[in-house]
């Protein structure tokens, strides 16, 4: 009965994870086409809206997959 509970709490958070990789990606692209369409009429407030979104997205995915690859390794220990 623990293992079921522990398995599904597992689950849980790698689908947590999952969910915030994919919401960090879907931001990173939103900024990116923001930035490329002509809604924002400044180019270096265009220049501003894509680096902060690379920022930011690149740094959420790079946290959100290295939190998963730690959880990975303790469990296989």
């Amino acid at each position: 009965m623990i293992t079921n509970y522990l398995n599904i709490k597992i689950m849980a958070t790698n689908n947590s994870s999952k969910f915030k990789t994919y919401l960090y990606i879907a931001l990173t692209i939103l900024g990116c086409i923001l930035a490329c369409s002509s809604i924002i009429p400044n180019v270096y407030l265009k220049l501003v809206v894509v680096m902060a979104s690379l920022i930011i997205g690149i740094y959420g995915i790079s946290k959100s997959l290295s939190k998963s690859e730690s959880k990975e390794s303790s469990e296989s220990k």
